[in-house]
């Protein structure tokens, strides 16, 4: 089952029971009123998630771009290989979109 497939399955039963409990008032000694405001939040977390696109396919880098990586980082005169490393995780996150959603 893939993920937002569960995720409809969770809001459907969550609404279910959100429709239940307030019609219900207290039964049994539950106070379905709290059943309703736990479930709430849950659902408008559901109904959002489930607004947004499928996720993406991961974008790698090709040799190119990591030799594109590899002279920029060699133009600060091999500062440190963390800066390296900084600049191939900026590469990933320009290829894969992330880079603008972040900014």
């Amino acid at each position: 089952m893939k993920d937002k497939e569960a995720m409809a399955m969770a809001l459907e039963a969550l609404e279910y029971i959100d429709d239940g409990a307030n019609n219900q008032g207290t039964h049994t000694g539950i106070s379905w009123r709290c059943v309703s405001t736990k479930a709430e939040p849950a659902i408008a977390a559901l109904k959002e998630r489930l607004a947004q696109p499928a996720q993406r396919t991961w974008v790698g880098l090709t040799d190119e771009d990591i030799g594109d990586a590899y002279v920029a980082w060699d133009d600060t005169n091999g500062a440190s290989f963390a800066d390296f490393a900084r600049a191939i995780e900026a590469k990933l996150k320009q290829k894969n979109g992330y880079a603008e959603e972040n900014t």
